[in-house]
């Protein structure tokens, strides 16, 4: 624990508050505004980013218990963000008055002692306070949702979705990180070039080229081999998705909302850069990411096409097609745990009408025995399985058919052909995956 690193967490956070940044660029911005390059202070400060979200309301709830209200509302974001990693250390860090005392010290020096000088008594109330037994006085939603770390709606929903049982385990999962999965990308690299093992990695069963990273791993490592091209860190489902998708050197395949382009670079390899994918992305800065993935990985028969995924300027019929819809990210609230504050109930329900449309598109694209896979990295049955089922309902010339590789569990509603990934039973974001075809 040293003073950069506080400085890197205070205005990373601050800048997520104030912009809505995701904590890894957010991270990134600080450090190079600062000038911070020590690999200790970055590791020590994106932990801090990482579990003040993740423990954000719990946080906040403690915070609000010895903090009067108007006080926090005039705070500034680097006030704000300093009270929750002083939270964080001592609630869930429990750290000792030693370590408490050095973060407001060091926050001194970065904040500035006249602009903290009128919360330190807070700060003080804070670092000898214990949690307040009130939690017991709230209803039974709002305590699992600090108990869980999760907004009250979605805490209601998984437990409604997914039954109380299987929904408290994810939402307890949810509070640890995830591992960290890559595929060796044949358009730069053998597949026995190198052993997982030489990386401090596993191979993953039944899914060629697929490996989990251990954590004994080293980030720069890792890194250097994603720069090169070799590796693409990816998901575990999202690997699957591509796999299941199996398109063939010479096919015409449709790529729906590409970017990042993880998925469009799979489908490359797996068509031995021969044959067409259109890939079409909205997002202007989302296409720019995408760019720099293909050049990275090799991938030279994508086609970026800038267009609504609802409405994609494209009518010759294709051999397959691959949608994966914007989503509320439920799956990926243990890697990236800001994400889970973002959302809300009534912005799902906006997505599922996106996302019915952009697979009705696809369809109409795909030509007849050709194949359609939809997949999403959310848990929720709204996006997935009420997704499918009412798309099979409007278009009885499509059916559902058998994945492979299957390393998932079976969907929901009789769906057993669907797939799905749950932090809890696979260690990776949840996903999930249907997989038809054109009859």
């Amino acid at each position: 624990m040293r003073k950069d690193s506080l400085a890197v967490a205070i205005e990373a956070l601050s800048w997520m508050a104030y912009t809505g940044t995701g904590e890894r660029t957010a991270l990134l911005k600080a450090a190079q505004q600062m000038n911070i390059r020590e690999s200790g202070d970055l590791r020590q400060a994106h932990k801090w980013i990482m579990e003040t979200s993740r423990f954000q309301n719990r946080l906040d709830w403690f915070i609000y218990q010895h903090v009067p209200a108007p006080t926090l509302e005039k705070a500034t974001h680097g006030i704000r963000s300093l009270f929750r990693i002083t939270a964080y250390v001592k609630l869930i860090e429990s750290g000792p008055i030693a370590d408490l005392e050095r973060v407001v010290g060091w926050a001194r020096q970065i904040i500035g002692w006249r602009e903290l000088r009128p919360y330190e008594e807070y700060l003080g109330r804070l670092a000898f306070a214990k949690p307040d037994p009130s939690m017991r006085s709230i209803s039974e939603l709002e305590r699992l949702a600090l108990e869980t770390c999760h907004p009250v709606w979605y805490v209601q929903r998984v437990i409604l979705d997914l039954g109380r049982p299987t929904g408290l385990r994810i939402l307890r999962r949810d509070q640890l990180p995830v591992s960290t999965f890559a595929r060796v990308n044949s358009l730069k690299a053998d597949k026995n070039s190198f052993s997982p093992e030489q990386i401090h990695a596993s191979a993953v069963n039944d899914l060629d080229g697929a490996f989990v990273f251990d954590k004994a791993s080293n980030p720069r490592e890792r890194g250097e081999l994603a720069s090169s091209g070799k590796i693409v860190i990816q998901d575990l489902g999202s690997i699957v998705a591509g796999s299941v998708a199996s398109p063939k050197p010479g096919q015409t395949v449709l790529d729906l909302c590409a970017s990042p382009g993880n998925k469009t670079s799979h489908l490359a390899a797996q068509m031995d850069n021969e044959g067409e994918i259109y890939s079409v992305e909205l997002s202007a800065t989302r296409s720019s990411q995408w760019k720099k993935e293909m050049a990275r990985t090799g991938c030279k028969i994508a086609t970026l096409i800038r267009a609504d995924a609802a409405h994609p300027p494209i009518w010759r019929k294709v051999d397959v097609a691959l949608v994966d819809p914007p989503c509320s990210n439920s799956g990926v609230f243990a890697r990236n745990p800001a994400s889970k504050w973002k959302i809300t109930y009534a912005r799902v329900k906006e997505l599922v009408r996106s996302q019915a449309r952009i697979l009705q598109a696809a369809s109409e694209r795909v030509a007849e025995g050709g194949t359609l896979v939809y997949c999403t990295c959310s848990i929720l049955p709204e996006e997935d399985e009420f997704i499918v089922e009412d798309f099979l309902r409007k278009n009885a010339e499509f059916r559902l058919i058998p994945q492979l590789p299957f390393l998932g569990c079976p969907g929901l509603r009789g769906a057993s052909k669907c797939q799905r990934f749950l932090p809890h039973l696979h260690e990776c974001n949840g996903y999930f995956i249907a997989k038809m075809c054109k009859v």
